[in-house]
C-alpha cells in the first residue's frame, strides 16, 4: 500500500511539474532575457516559479535573516541541484553554473534565458572569464549566486571555498552575503537532498517527490564589504560563517 501510495504521490507531482515547466516556458519567452533587474517583472516572475516548483516538489522552506537589498555576491554552500530553486524562490539573482548544464534539454535553455552565468571547468583562462562576467553582472546592478565549494557535499559539513571568484565582488565594490542552505532531517541531513556523483538527476528528484517532505532552510548571514577583505580573506570568512552555522543547525536537530 505504502509502495503504490508513493508512485501515484510521484506521478501526481511529476503531472504537475510538467504542467509548471510548460507555463515557465510561456512565461520566460514573453517577459525574461538574461535580465533579473531587483524587482522587476522578470524577478519577480522567477522567484514565483521556483517557490512553486519547490512546492511541487512537496518541500517547505524557512528563511533566517534578511536578503541584502544591495548589489551583492551570494556566496552559498552547495548540497544538491535542489539548491537552486530553494535559493532562486529567495534571491533574484544569477547562478554560476558549470557549462554542461547549458546543454541539458530544457533546463539548459531555462538557465541560459534567466541569465545563468557558465564556467568551464578546467579550460585555460575559464576562472579569468568567468570573474569578469560576475564583476560585469554586479556593476550593472544584478546579483549573482555563487556556490564556493565548485562541488556538492553530503550537506553535514562545508567544504573549503574557492577563493578566486570573489575577486569579482572586490573589483565591483560590492557586497557579499553568506548564505547557509541545510535540509534538516531527524536523521541529520534529509536522505534525498544530497545530489553526490553516483546519482542521476531523475533518481533524486524521484526520491524527493516520493520520500517524506523535505524541510529547507535557507540562513541569510549579515553581508560584509568585500572592498574591506583580501579574497582569500573573504573565502574563509564566509566559509567558517556557513560552516559554524550548518554544524549549529544539524547539532540542534539532533536534540530534538
Amino acid at each position: 500500500m505504502k509502495a503504490l501510495l508513493r508512485t501515484l504521490r510521484i506521478s501526481w507531482r511529476t503531472l504537475l511539474l510538467f504542467a509548471h515547466i510548460l507555463l515557465g516556458i510561456i512565461l520566460t519567452l514573453l517577459f525574461v532575457n538574461r535580465d533579473l533587474p531587483p524587482g522587476s517583472r522578470a524577478s519577480r516572475l522567477t522567484l514565483w516559479w521556483h517557490a512553486r516548483a519547490c512546492r511541487i516538489f512537496g518541500a517547505s522552506l524557512q528563511r533566517h535573516g534578511e536578503i541584502s537589498t544591495e548589489t551583492t555576491l551570494y556566496v552559498c554552500n552547495h548540497i544538491s541541484w535542489f539548491d537552486i530553486p530553494a535559493l532562486g524562490s529567495q534571491l533574484p539573482a544569477h547562478f554560476l553554473s558549470k557549462d554542461e548544464v547549458a546543454r541539458w534539454p530544457i533546463v539548459g535553455w531555462f538557465a541560459t534565458r534567466t541569465g545563468t552565468l557558465y564556467i568551464r571547468r578546467g579550460a585555460s583562462g575559464a576562472a579569468q572569464r568567468s570573474m569578469n562576467e560576475i564583476r560585469d553582472t554586479l556593476q550593472q546592478g544584478g546579483n549573482v549566486i555563487l556556490f564556493a565549494e565548485g562541488t556538492t557535499s553530503d550537506g553535514s559539513t562545508v567544504r573549503r571555498f574557492h577563493s578566486r571568484l570573489l575577486q569579482a565582488a572586490i573589483d565591483a565594490g560590492a557586497q557579499v552575503q553568506p548564505i547557509a542552505i541545510t535540509y534538516p532531517h531527524a536523521q541529520g541531513v534529509h536522505p534525498h537532498a544530497p545530489f553526490l556523483d553516483d546519482t542521476n538527476l531523475a533518481e533524486s528528484a524521484g526520491g524527493i517527490m516520493g520520500g517524506e517532505p523535505m524541510q529547507v532552510r535557507i540562513d541569510c548571514l549579515p553581508p560584509v564589504n568585500a572592498a574591506d577583505y583580501g579574497r582569500n580573506q573573504l573565502a574563509s570568512t564566509c566559509e567558517a560563517q556557513i560552516r559554524d552555522l550548518v554544524e549549529r543547525v544539524y547539532r540542534q536537530e539532533g536534540k530534538n
